[in-house]
């Protein structure tokens, strides 16, 4: 099928035209143990990963990507740099990727976004 310079336009900006992770971020994301958010586990199902003294460098590197490559999303009133990848959505609530203490993914059916176009957004 060929795509309009129109489709071409859609797909760059879509949640899914971001850079991939570079090998070095993926494999850690692969093989790190990811906690999963028990307190939202009802409203906001998602995981997360803290920063540590062994870890560090690959936290900073994942958020510094998230920060470069992601793309802008909500979270109600907020915006974010959201980065999808594999199905899942990685996104940091620091101000910048220095400031990550640590970071969260949920799956794409999970963001704002996905949630409030599926009118599935939890009750506040």
């Amino acid at each position: 099928m060929n795509m309009t310079v129109h489709d071409e336009s859609i797909r760059a900006t879509s949640p899914q035209a971001s850079a991939p992770f570079p090998a070095d971020v993926g494999s850690f994301i692969e093989s790190t143990p990811w906690t999963f958010a028990k307190t939202y586990a009802a409203t906001w199902p998602h995981e997360y990963v803290v920063r540590n003294a062994e870890n560090a460098a690959m936290i900073l590197a994942l958020a510094r990507h998230i920060f470069e490559h992601g793309v802008d999303g909500r979270f109600y009133s907020q915006v974010r740099k959201y980065h999808h990848e594999g199905g899942k959505v990685y996104w940091s609530m620091a101000d910048a990727p220095e400031g990550a203490g640590l970071i969260n993914r949920c799956g794409e059916d999970q963001t704002y976004e996905a949630r409030l176009a599926a009118g599935t957004l939890p009750g506040r």
